[in-house]
């Protein structure tokens, strides 16, 4: 099982939702029969509604070919490899705290995939395996999404596009979790970076051997010229102009912290008119929204255009032919398919999943039968809810949403959205449909069953870790 155990694993999620669509009544308290040939239609309709991952998916990767035609990006590996080999293991846990706080500071989740490739290859290069690339890197980013300070999600029951801490979207105060999710936020990096640390210390005592399929490429191919004449710093300055403008564009400014300021400049900038001619609506775009807003234009879209930017100006300061930069992006793009085609075969299972809407009438009948819904039975709930729907929107509609409904006492709302965004980023670590594991197992190439194999006692480490806080929250 261990070829294509991923591709495996979501197969087998599809066929469980057939059965047990014959069995378990709908959000309707009907039996609604999922057939085979609906998984199929689910499957092309899932493609509609998440297409912009797809794409996304793709661009990284022609972002990361361009790159690779560049010896300027090889060379700015080669730097920080150098820099960093006498004092590598504190540049792994240095690399692990920053993708973790990042995290929780913006909530940005698989927008961070962006930087992930590099990070990646520095990794990698200084001699370490994949398990701990990606567990510095993507379980980095799920942990920091664990202890989340500002993290949000899109309002599933605003009429327009807004935007809510989980807090929130319980109707209680947004930072009610502060303190909680800090402890989270801390605690789950000391813990990440034991486990890694551990894991290096058992590899290089040969205690412990994982198997990985053979391909190594890490995107990085051979400087051709002079190397001393290359220049680092233009490409630097792109790469933290891109770092940048993702948090200024994704951040919710207003709804997190009430600042208007980005949206009163693009009221401003967007007035700019000769005579009855709007000069930015109609020579940019009028579907650019302002910083803040991003998120408005579909998950990745803006983002997606300011990586097209970015290629185009790395292309005319490190001097790439336009056909080199044509093939870098080709080369790139077929790289990630097999990571493209996997994601959106994990959304057939949400579609599948929402559409029937199973877990909705198993909340309320499970609550109806046991008097009420306590903590533990709502943390089951949103281990299922998260593994079905990877995406944190309809997470929050299809499970969140009737957990709150069936709870009458609302002083444990509070633990319920710690729990609820707690558990979720759980299930980011393992969940077969994760959209951030799927990218980082397929770009490595590494067997989902290894990946089980290796982080079983980590995902139990940090369930005590949030099981103990909610306890501590809940008697508080």
């Amino acid at each position: 099982m261990k070829k294509h155990s991923l591709f495996k694993s979501i197969l087998i999620m599809l066929a469980l939702l057939v059965i047990v669509s014959y069995f378990a009544p709908d959000r309707s308290e009907a039996i609604s029969y999922l057939g085979i040939g609906t998984v199929f239609l689910n499957s092309i309709q899932s493609f509609y509604y998440f297409w912009d991952t797809a794409l996304f998916i793709f661009v990284v990767g022609g972002f990361y070919g361009v790159l690779n035609k560049t010896g300027a990006y090889k060379k700015l590996v080669d730097m920080v490899v150098s820099k960093f080999k006498p004092n590598s293991k504190k540049f792994v846990f240095v690399i692990t705290a920053l993708f973790a706080l990042v995290s929780s500071l913006t909530g940005l989740t698989v927008s961070l995939l962006v930087f992930v490739p590099f990070v990646i290859s520095i990794i990698l290069l200084l001699g370490y395996d994949k398990l701990v690339a990606i567990s510095s890197t993507i379980g980095a980013i799920a942990v920091g999404f664990i202890g989340g300070i500002f993290t949000t999600l899109r309002d599933p029951n605003a009429y327009s596009t807004s935007y809510v801490t989980f807090e929130q979207f319980a109707n209680i105060d947004k930072f009610a979790n502060i303190f909680p999710k800090l402890i989270l936020l801390f605690v789950g990096v000391a813990i990440l970076i034991y486990f890694i640390n551990k894991h290096i210390g058992d590899v290089e005592a040969k205690k412990v051997k994982y198997d990985f399929n053979d391909e190594e490429d890490v995107m990085i191919s051979e400087v051709k010229g002079n190397y001393k004449d290359i220049k680092v710093w233009p490409l630097i300055t792109v790469l933290s102009i891109v770092f940048v403008l993702l948090v200024l564009g994704y951040m919710p400014w207003n709804s997190l912290f009430g600042l208007t300021i980005f949206d009163d400049f693009h009221a401003w900038l967007t007035s700019i008119k000769i005579g009855e001619f709007a000069i930015f609506n109609n020579i940019i775009s009028s579907s650019f929204y302002a910083f803040g807003q991003w998120g408005q234009l579909g998950s990745y879209m803006m983002l997606v255009v300011v990586l097209f930017i970015a290629m185009l100006v790395i292309k005319f300061i490190c001097k790439i032919k336009f056909d080199d930069m044509i093939d870098g992006f080709i080369s790139g793009t077929k790289r990630m398919l097999p990571t493209a085609v996997l994601a959106s075969l994990s959304f057939a299972v949400l579609v599948c999943a929402y559409n029937n809407g199973f877990i909705e009438s198993l909340i309320k009948n499970v609550s109806e039968a046991a008097g009420s819904l306590n903590v533990v039975l709502a943390s089951l709930f949103t281990l299922l809810g998260s593994l079905l729907y990877q995406d944190i929107f309809y997470t929050a509609s299809g499970v969140f949403t009737p957990i709150l409904g069936v709870v009458t006492d609302e002083t444990l709302y509070s633990v319920l959205a710690l729990n609820f965004q707690a558990m979720f980023g759980l299930m980011m670590l393992v969940g077969p449909t994760s959209i951030l594991l799927i990218i980082g197992l397929t770009y490595l190439n590494i067997p989902y069953t290894t990946w089980l194999k290796y982080i079983w006692r980590l995902l139990l480490m940090l369930f005590i870790m949030i099981f103990v806080v909610l306890v501590i929250v809940s008697l508080v």
